[in-house]
């Protein structure tokens, strides 16, 4: 792919030390540049290029011409010339001016067939060279060149003037620049140099300003100018490089001629439109069509991996956040076509242009661009992707439609997401440390494994190296790692409550709301179905709900505050044999019984037996568990045994009781073990769950994130559509109403899709009766057969004409046509009727006229000609077919010097003739004597003069022939 390439790969800074001057000039520019350097002092300190369109070969006389309007020393640039302060250098005829190192060079166009545009080539030259140095002056001339030149100065702090179009001969070129919003004066050529000399001596071009190692504008009103353009624009820019940021306000302070930063805070708060100017400069990008062509032709290889690698209908996305003016938007789709057409494998495209600045919106969704975008694109690309329309190029339909735009922030605005490609070439400069550090995992998450990330030539990943893998680290294109936990910071979750698990203590439990009156009920005829034995009802965490009988040989209040938990409230022995007696019943869904244990009561212990059972009947208190207590008769002691052995008996039996208790902890020490490692198993699975829930709740999240952010996107593309369509519709709407011409629209169907006013006057329509068949309506025309003609257009595609008559009286035109949409696709039919009534009728008056004047002319013995301008015949009366026995045919359209044989080839009668018209003038009684073939020689006196027609008419000539021949009256 081969391509012109712009200038300007110079070094960072020009090194001139003082501003050089660009100025451009076309057509009539040479009065303005006399204007300029008339007035321009000598002594300015500034170096000045005038760069001017001229044919190669010419020999230009514009250094000799300007050397008498100025003082200073004025050259004609060549080769290797170093640029001096107080000169004027002036480009040659047919050749590209560059600069690089305050260095002039004379650079041959690559493409012949791109514009000559020398103007924009050496200001996009001089921004690249001098950077904030840089000025350039647009003077007058046609077309639009300069004006990619001015975004370039702009786009490196620059200044820009242009000439005031009312003062420029060809306001062309200064208009377009003027257009653009970033000419900083339009001002007369006159007045140019007291602006220009007024800047260049201001604080913003000093090299002490320059080299500064302190901020030029303190901290406090930094901030307030930053809250200033936030409350202006509802834009925030404190994440911006403040460097950046103050070098613009530097140069807006300059252009206004205010030195103090607390001056300008106040002239911001007192003019709201200058925050607005200031709010455009912040977000001045230096962007062209396909920036740095080998990074593109770099692209394009992994763009064709990445087209092989996707299925079948399979739709790419692709984002362009701060895509400017739409340019880069339109590379990567032209580019994206270019790669799917040589891998033969064809996708629909969604690209997502989006930016802060809403007129820069606009512009790409205009898709119109000056012509010097020709020297950044091939040539073959060009013709094929664009159309040349007066001056400018428009992005072609099929390109367009693969994009869409919209306004967004790209720092709090969700992002797009499912991406393919995402591109975001020469953002991240602007932006600091902090705030790069949030979008690179952003992009990260945006893009699809696999997507590719295109960064500009000055920015990189940094620190997340791991979330990117480089693929040209030249040109600074990456593709995106496999997704890992590591990788990826979760949004935060908002704080759910959450429910209590068995690890809460049973106090804090909400206990049922059970009535008192209804539950007693129920207990007491359980109860006394159970021999009401001591009992007690509580739910699974051990709440009492309900106490039958005597149960204090058993339970007790516990010390502190009054707790109603039956296991709090167990005496000595009991807690343990009842703890695990409940656990085990609400585990196994079985009654469980303990017979014969201790429980300590009064000092001394008692035998007791316990049984635990879930309630199944009745319904309402299903779930429950009831607990009963019996007492347990004691072992009795055995016969014949000494106290001895009695005691030891005694001590045995403690011993079997605390064995049993053992026992009891180890079963119940066996079973918490058991119930937490189910419960840690159960806490992992529903961790999992809530982890995979989170996940997928996420990821709707992003999804309708994304979606809605499309959604608003697309809305704002449809906006603008709707927009533009309404106002094509209304000027469409009054340029059919003023033609005063009854128009009527059809579908397929021949129902009504539109009509005008005037259609109303012949078909009896009304808004309601769009839709409707036209067959149904009512018509005010004598022809029955409007039905059948539309249908014979529709099927033969040949439009019909005829002339109607409506029953008034009325005499119409009328025409049936197809409705071709612009895809050459048949979309129903136009009916068109012409009211032609004044003219028939003026065609009747004319016809009575004729014949009158034919009447009148024929009456007349004597020969009289009707001659045009050009002396031909027009009409000749019956007399003079007569007299000089001719006929029509031989005599109508022929001049009259070549009549018969040529015996009105008269000179002097030539001469009286030709005169009559252009002088309106008149002869009589001009005598002549001619030979008349079959008549032989005659003698005849000629009058003429001139016949007035109707306005809008060419006048004719009206010419008498008496035959004052002897012996012929």
């Amino acid at each position: 792919m081969k391509k012109t390439n712009a200038p300007g790969s110079g070094k960072r800074d020009g090194g001139s030390g003082f501003p050089v001057v660009g100025i451009g000039a076309s057509a009539g520019g040479l009065e303005a540049l006399e204007e300029l350097f008339e007035n321009m002092p000598t002594d300015t300190g500034m170096a000045f290029v005038v760069v001017t369109h001229q044919h190669p070969g010419h020999t230009s006389l514009l250094p000799e011409l300007l050397r008498k309007e100025t003082g200073m020393k004025v050259i004609e640039a060549a080769d290797g010339i170093i640029l001096r302060p107080n000169s004027v250098y002036v480009s040659p005829s047919g050749i590209y001016l560059a600069i690089m190192n305050a260095t002039l060079h004379c650079m041959e166009a690559e493409s012949a067939q791109a514009p000559h545009l020398p103007i924009d080539y050496f200001f996009r030259s001089l921004a690249d060279d001098q950077k904030e140095r840089a000025i350039c002056i647009v003077l007058s001339g046609t077309g639009t060149d300069g004006t990619l030149g001015v975004k370039a100065i702009k786009g490196e702090s620059g200044m820009v003037m242009a000439q005031q179009p009312q003062s420029a001969k060809y306001a062309g070129m200064p208009s377009s620049a003027i257009a653009t919003g970033l000419v900083d004066y339009v001002v007369p050529p006159a007045a140019m140099p007291e602006q220009l000399v007024a800047y260049a001596k201001g604080p913003y071009l000093t090299n002490v300003r320059v080299a500064s190692r302190f901020p030029a504008i303190p901290n406090e009103p930094f901030q307030k100018i930053i809250v200033l353009l936030r409350a202006r624009t509802g834009h925030d820019f404190s994440a911006y490089k403040c460097n950046t940021i103050r070098r613009r306000i530097e140069r807006r302070m300059n252009v206004h001629q205010i030195k103090q930063p607390n001056q300008y805070l106040r002239y911001l708060q007192e003019n709201p439109h200058e925050i607005d100017l200031l709010f455009k400069e912040l977000l001045i990008t230096v962007t062209h069509f396909f920036r740095d062509f080998e990074a593109w032709e770099a692209l394009s290889s992994y763009l064709d991996e990445l087209i092989q690698s996707r299925p079948e209908y399979y739709t790419l996305r692709v984002w362009v956040p701060g895509c400017a003016t739409g340019e880069e938007a339109y590379s990567l789709a032209i580019m994206l076509r270019e790669r799917m057409e040589a891998a033969k494998r064809y996708f629909d495209v969604q690209i997502f242009g989006t930016d802060l600045d809403a007129k820069a919106i606009e512009t790409a969704r205009a898709g119109q661009y000056p012509n010097g975008i020709a020297s950044d694109i091939p040539t073959k690309w060009l013709e094929r992707y664009f159309l040349s329309e007066d001056g400018f190029y428009r992005i072609r339909k099929e390109v367009r439609e693969m994009v869409v735009f919209a306004q967004q922030n790209v720092i709090k605005d969700p992002p797009f997401t499912k991406l393919d490609i995402l591109s975001c070439r020469n953002l991240l400069i602007y932006l600091n440390s902090d705030l790069q550090k949030k979008l690179q995992p952003m992009f990260h998450y945006a893009l699809k494994p696999d997507g590719l990330l295109f960064l500009g030539p000055s920015e990189t990943t940094g620190e997340f190296s791991e979330l990117f893998e480089p693929l040209d680290k030249r040109w600074k294109i990456y593709r995106r790692k496999e997704w890992t936990t590591a990788m990826r910071t979760l949004p935060e979750i908002l704080a759910q409550p959450k429910n209590q698990d068995r690890g809460t203590p049973v106090s804090t439990m909400p206990e049922p709301p059970v009535k008192e009156t209804h539950l007693s009920i129920l207990i007491e005829r359980l109860l006394l179905s159970r021999f009401a034995p001591a009992s007690v009802v509580v739910n699974e965490c051990g709440n009492i709900l309900y106490i039958h009988g005597r149960t204090g040989a058993y339970l007790e209040p516990a010390q502190g505050e009054p707790r109603n938990n039956l296991l709090e409230m167990a005496r000595e022995g009991l807690k343990i044999v009842l703890s695990a007696a409940l656990r085990d019943c609400a585990r196994k869904d079985m009654e469980v019984i303990r017979n014969a244990f201790q429980v300590k009561t009064n000092g001394d212990y008692a035998h007791a037996n316990l049984s635990v059972e879930k309630i199944q009947e009745p319904e309402s208190l299903r779930g429950l568990l009831l607990v009963t207590f019996r007492p347990a008769t004691p072992p009795l002691p055995e016969a014949g045994k000494s106290k001895r052995n009695r005691k030891a008996a005694g001590d045995g039996d403690r011993i079997k009781q605390l064995e049993r208790e053992l026992q009891y902890m180890k079963e119940s020490y066996q079973t918490t073990l058991e119930e937490l490692e189910t419960s840690n198993e159960e806490l992992q699975s529903t961790n999992e769950e809530l982890q995979s829930t989170n996940e997928e709740l996420e990821t709707s999240q992003e999804e309708m994130q994304s979606l809605n952010e499309e959604l608003t996107t697309v809305n704002a593309e449809l906006q603008s559509k709707v927009n533009e369509l309404s106002q094509a519709n209304d000027d469409m709407q009054n340029l059919l109403n003023s033609t005063d011409i009854a128009t009527v629209f059809l579908d397929n169907d021949l129902n009504i899709k539109r009509y005008t006013e005037q259609a109303k006057e012949l078909i009896k329509l009304r808004p309601t009766d769009v839709g409707r068949p036209v067959c149904e309506l009512a018509s005010n025309l004598k022809s029955g057969g409007l039905i059948e003609d539309c249908r014979a257009v529709l099927k033969t595609l040949v439009y019909k004409e005829a002339e109607i008559e409506s029953r008034d009286g009325g005499r119409y035109l009328m025409r049936i046509m197809p409705y071709r949409t612009s895809d050459n696709r048949i979309d129903g039919l136009v009916l068109t009727f012409v009211n032609i009534g004044p003219l028939k009728q003026g065609e009747q008056v004319t016809k009575k006229l004729r014949f009158y004047f034919e009447s009148i002319v024929n009456t007349v013995r004597s020969p009289l000609l009707v001659l045009n301008g050009e002396l031909r015949v027009v009409t000749a009366s019956k007399a003079f077919y007569r007299t000089f026995q001719c006929t029509a045919r031989q005599t109508e359209g022929k001049p009259i010097y070549q009549l018969g044989s040529g015996q009105w080839n008269i000179p002097k009668l030539r001469v009286l003739l030709e005169e009559i018209l252009p002088k309106n003038t008149q002869f009589e009684d001009f005598e002549v004597e001619v030979e008349v073939p079959k008549l032989g020689r005659r003698k005849f006196v000629l009058n003429a003069r001139r016949l007035k027609q109707a306005e809008g008419v060419n006048d004719l000539i009206l010419v008498a022939l008496e035959d004052r021949t002897p012996g012929q009256r």
